[in-house]
């Protein structure tokens, strides 16, 4: 089997096939400031007039180019050449994530068009492909001002303001070929069974029909140990079959569970054979997890799990909204889990495929929150309901992801307390994603205003703990008729109420310091000393309200103008980690 060390090579380590390339690196870059590029044919040009180091965008410092300036038609065009091993194959060309519009050419020809700044994307590109040298052509449209699209935590206007920050475009993930056969894999669901010690494995095949004949293999491994190993005999193009994964060398349990406190995974190679010949190839893993809510507490395996949570907004200090490498994935991760946390809220932003790779390595829970858009409007939904089906379809097997959070705080939907339509976007997008995936909770609109939701999650950014013992005190249910927040807005929209789901308070905190030069939430503190006991103060009244299922502090760096991070965009603490520590933990 596998190597953990040897599938993180690639840049999405749940579909690790051998036959890949990554095109991650130097670029041929241009502005197109008057958007003349089509028009003149630069998909066929030799060159472009810059260089540009790709996944980062040309807003960083590590993209080489390091511009604000705005610009919202941009190139790429990239020479490669197919690897001998490749011969016979189809080529797909895969991309992380473009931001936001973006149109591929090969050789000149036009092979796709793809909507989206944080969902991958792949298409096939042999028929573009010519001997010898090659080139990819990307023509990337943001449109600066555009308030309807998915756009997160990057302000429509210009200037500052609040909690937003400037503006990238471009390709921001990594881009890769990858060879495969006509008759390989496609889409694959795991879903895991803790009770059973099991799991069930749901797999779309491509190239295939109705009325053909294949052979699926799986073969499973947890700690160097065989746990299963069969094949099926399949009539047609899907899999939908149940495999036992119980393992003897658990004896009290009869299987190793996932959790951030024991990250186990198992290791699983998917083949398929035609006609006797194997076709396709993948090494993935899962972790054996169960969520669920019961009795107004979140049971993780079984077992009651509390939030210790930190906002991430994911940026980085030389790479942007990129991480400058996995080492800054890993140590990141290791450095909000040694503060204390078992998980994080990742805010506005779709991670990358290897981000979560080592978050279900290392162990934290995620909540994986869908970006927003600021302006609501009807023809715009289709929009968001395709990205919101694209995101969980690549995510859905990370053990890791815990919560999808479809809204934030009324973002676009901002009449959704008393609009129904904005209503029903909400909940379509709730019900779609459980009907995807009915193993993980859903937060229709995390913050307060909520139509359905797994999960009561609110924000409250009170200065002091007596506020929110005061507040929050009393029992959950009168939470669906009071204000919360301290903000006149109540916790759910009109026509729902409390139906008994755990509670969390997902946003407090916010703390900054006097010499910081950007803002933070209520008065500012002047020494660490003052951090901490306003820090314990707030965390410590969350954890003595009996219904509360966890938090989420604001936030783990600061970004930019919004200066209340527990340590500088550059990881250096603001305040003791190990006090931090002892006030989560105690």
């Amino acid at each position: 089997m596998f190597d953990f060390s040897v599938i993180e090579t690639h840049p999405n380590p749940q579909r690790f096939r051998e036959k890949f390339l990554t095109l991650d690196g130097e670029w041929d870059f241009s502005f197109d400031k008057y958007n003349i590029g089509l028009k003149e044919s630069w998909q066929k040009k030799e060159t472009l007039n810059a260089k540009i180091n790709v996944p980062f965008v040309y807003q960083s410092k590590l993209s080489g180019i390091e511009s604000n300036e705005f610009c919202e038609v941009i190139w790429y065009k990239k020479k490669f050449q197919v690897p001998s091993e490749f011969d016979g194959k189809q080529i797909i060309l895969n991309f992380g994530a473009v931001d936001y519009e973006c149109d591929v050419f090969v050789n000149g020809i036009h092979i796709t068009h793809h909507l989206g700044g944080y969902t991958s994307f792949e298409c096939d590109i042999t028929r573009a492909l010519v001997e010898n040298q090659n080139d990819i052509t990307v023509r990337v449209n943001d449109r600066t001002y555009a308030r309807e699209t998915i756009r997160g935590k990057q302000l429509w206007e210009d200037g500052e303001f609040g909690c937003w920050y400037k503006r990238y475009s471009g390709i921001w993930q990594s881009v890769w070929l990858e060879a495969v056969d006509e008759k390989r894999i496609g889409n694959f669901i795991i879903k895991t069974d803790v009770d059973t010690n099991s799991i069930n494995l749901k797999m779309n095949l491509l190239g295939l029909n109705e009325k053909s004949i294949s052979i699926v293999k799986a073969e499973v491994m947890v700690n160097n140990t065989t746990v299963a190993d069969v094949e099926f005999r399949l009539f047609g193009n899907y899999l939908n079959e149940s495999i036992s994964v119980g393992y003897s060398g658990s004896p009290f349990r009869r299987s190793e569970w996932w959790s951030p406190e024991h990250p186990t995974l198992y290791q699983l190679k998917l083949t398929l054979v035609v006609e006797e010949a194997i076709k396709d190839e993948i090494q993935t893993y899962f972790g054996i997890k169960k969520l669920e809510a019961y009795n107004g507490k979140v049971l993780l395996n079984n077992f009651p799990f509390y939030h210790r949570s930190v906002l991430n907004q994911g940026y980085y200090p030389e790479g942007y909204i990129t991480p400058e490498n996995d080492e800054r994935i890993i140590s990141d991760i290791r450095l909000i889990k040694s503060l204390g946390f078992n998980a994080m809220r990742i805010h506005q932003k779709i991670e990358s495929s290897k981000f979560l790779y080592f978050c279900d390595r290392l162990g934290i829970a995620v909540w994986e929150e869908i970006p927003s858009m600021y302006e609501y409007r009807e023809l715009s939904a289709h929009d968001i309901v395709n990205q919101v089906t694209d995101i969980v379809t690549r995510d859905i097997n990370h053990p890791s992801i815990t919560a999808y959070v479809m809204f934030n705080e009324s973002w676009g939907v901002q009449q959704i307390r008393f609009d129904e339509s904005q209503q029903r976007l909400a909940n379509a997008c709730y019900y779609l994603v459980k009907s995807m995936d009915n193993t993980r909770f859903v937060i229709s609109n995390d913050g307060w205003q909520q139509t359905e939701t797994d999960l009561v999650t609110i924000h409250d950014y009170s200065a002091y703990g007596d506020e929110l013992t005061a507040r929050y005190g009393k029992t959950p249910y009168e939470i669906g008729e009071n204000p919360v927040a301290g903000q006149r807005r109540q916790a759910f929209a009109i026509g729902y109420a409390y139906k008994g789901q755990p509670v969390m308070l997902t946003e407090y905190g916010g703390i900054s310091y006097s010499n910081d030069e950007g803002w933070g939430y209520n008065e500012k503190v002047k020494t660490p000393e003052e951090f901490l006991k306003r820090f314990d103060s707030l965390t410590t009244a969350i954890k003595k309200v009996p219904y509360m299922c966890g938090y989420c502090y604001t936030q783990f760096v600061d970004v930019e103008n919004e200066q209340n991070g527990i340590m500088t965009i550059n990881r250096e603490p603001k305040v003791s980690v190990e006090e931090i520590r002892k006030i989560l933990l105690k």
